[in-house]
C-alpha cells in the first residue's frame, strides 16, 4: 500500500483538492456530508475532526448548500482564492455537465408520451415526499392552535392567493415568532 505515513496528511496541491472535489460531487447524491467527512478527514487527513466541525458550524449560518460552502472555506484556508476555486470547481463540474446533458436530453424526448407520463409520476412521487416532510414535521406541533393558525395563513396566502413564498415567510415568521413568545409569557 502506498501513501503518507499512518497518520500523516496526504499532498494538499491545487490538483489534488481538485481532484477530491471532483470526486465528492460526482458521487454525493444527496448525503454527501459523509462523504465529505470521509475524504477530508479519514482519508487525507487535511482536516481534523474538531477543524471539521468548526468549518461545518459556520457553513450551517451562511447562505446557499452547506456542503458548497465547506469547499469554498476548506479551500481557502488550505490555498486562499486558488483553492477556493480549486475545490468549488471541483465539486460543481461534473454535476453540472450531466445536469446539462440531461436537460438537453429531455429537451428533445419531452413531447414523448412516455416521456411526459414518467416526469408526471416523478413529480407525483415528489409532492408525495413534500407532504410526508411537511406531516412528519408538523405532527409534534399537531396539537398547537398557534401551529395550526399559521399553517392555515401560509396555505391560504400561497394557495389561494399566489403570493410569493419569500413574501410570506417574511411576513408569517416574525408572526409566529411572535405568537411563540406571546402564549409563552401568558402561560408562565
Amino acid at each position: 500500500m502506498t501513501g503518507p505515513p499512518p497518520g500523516a496528511p496526504t499532498e494538499t496541491t491545487l490538483g489534488a483538492m481538485f481532484r477530491c472535489w471532483l470526486l465528492i460531487g460526482v458521487t454525493g447524491f444527496g448525503g454527501v456530508l459523509p462523504v465529505v467527512v470521509h475524504e477530508l478527514v479519514t482519508r487525507r487527513r487535511w482536516m481534523t475532526h474538531e477543524e471539521f466541525s468548526e468549518v461545518l458550524a459556520i457553513c450551517q449560518i451562511l447562505p446557499g448548500p452547506n456542503i458548497v460552502n465547506i469547499s469554498v472555506i476548506f479551500g481557502m484556508r488550505i490555498a486562499g482564492w486558488a483553492g477556493a476555486l480549486a475545490c468549488l470547481g471541483g465539486l460543481l463540474l461534473l454535476p453540472v455537465i450531466i445536469a446539462l446533458t440531461l436537460a438537453i436530453i429531455y429537451s428533445g424526448v419531452a413531447d414523448v408520451p412516455a416521456v411526459q407520463r414518467a416526469t408526471g409520476t416523478i413529480a407525483s412521487a415528489a409532492a408525495g415526499l413534500l407532504i410526508a416532510v411537511a406531516l412528519r414535521l408538523f405532527w409534534p406541533q399537531r396539537g398547537n392552535p398557534v401551529a395550526w393558525g399559521v399553517g392555515a395563513l401560509v396555505i391560504v396566502l400561497v394557495i389561494g392567493f399566489r403570493v410569493p413564498l419569500l413574501w410570506v415567510i417574511l411576513g408569517c415568521a416574525p408572526l409566529s415568532i411572535g405568537l411563540y413568545l406571546w402564549k409563552a409569557r401568558t402561560h408562565v
